[in-house]
């Protein structure tokens, strides 16, 4: 009986929870722009001023959030690498991967807790 059960069901593909969006770099001049920040921000689900904050921290530049861009006062290659450090600290778990986090804050401290298998972490901000 279970065999035929397995036959009448449908085989579907897995897919992910969370579609993470790649962040659209380009430089002009001087400056580097992500054009699609705010998307990218909420792919991510992560505050758009919280992942601003750590790249002009990481870049050692200021910069402004226009109409869900982000603009860097320094024309810098290495801006990629620094939202991939983001994910790697801020975004993936760090016990299953998965992109399935959320950050909250407890008392003094902020947590990373992941909502696919239930890990959390402490964070430094």
């Amino acid at each position: 009986m279970l065999n035929s059960v397995y036959k009448k069901v449908k085989k579907g593909e897995v897919q992910e929870r969370m579609q993470i969006i790649c962040p659209k770099i380009t430089f002009h001049g001087k400056k580097t722009i992500i054009a699609n920040f705010e998307q990218f921000c909420n792919s991510i689900n992560r505050e758009v001023k919280q992942v601003a904050k750590f790249l002009y921290k990481e870049l050692a530049t200021s910069g402004a959030i226009e109409n869900g861009k982000l603009v860097l006062q320094t024309k810098n290659p290495l801006t990629e690498d620094k939202i991939k450090k983001y994910m790697k600290n801020f975004v993936y778990c760090s016990e299953c991967g998965k992109p399935d986090t959320i950050i909250k804050k407890e008392d003094r401290y902020y947590i990373i807790k992941c909502e696919a298998c239930g890990a959390r972490k402490t964070l430094s901000l």
